[in-house]
Formats: C-alpha cells, structure tokens, sequence
C-alpha cells in the first residue's frame, strides 16, 4: 500500500528512525496508526463516571425522585391493567 505524506511529515519520522525510535518508516506509520485508533476508541468508549463526578454534574440526588418515578410507573401498570393509554 502506497502513502503519501507532506515533506514536513517525511521528515519527522525520518528524525525518529534516526534517532532509534523505529527501525524503519514503516513501524513510525503503523505506530501513529495505531494510537490513532486507539485515541477514536477511548473517544468513543469513555470511562464510566464515578459518583463524585455524576453529583459534580447532576448535584445532589433529590431524595423524592425515587417516590415520584415509584409512582408513576405503578400508575402505568394501573392504566395498562385496565386497557388505558397513559
């Protein structure tokens, strides 16, 4: 597979294999490659938020939130059992 890369890029990784980071161009490319998918996957897949940073975000949890959610959803079934549409 052929590649074309701008003067300034071929002499970066020229500046790498010289000073004995790569063994050849080839490795530089497949290493930028590389990282460069594995910077789309962590974008694509961040970490889960730890409970500092969801109250950080959210604030504190509203003790009646899960009343009001427990309420409705039993007024749900209520209608459902009864044919109704909420």
């Amino acid at each position: 597979m052929g590649y074309a890369l701008a003067k300034e890029q071929q002499q970066f990784i020229t500046r790498l294999v010289r000073a004995g980071k790569f063994n050849n161009q080839s490795e530089a490319v497949r290493e930028a490659i590389r990282r460069m998918q594995r910077q789309e996957t962590d974008y694509l897949t961040p970490p889960p938020l730890t409970p500092a940073q969801v109250e950080a975000i959210y604030g504190q949890e509203d003790p009646q939130a899960n009343t009001v959610g427990h309420g409705a959803f039993k007024a749900l079934r209520a209608a459902a059992r009864k044919g109704a549409r909420p």
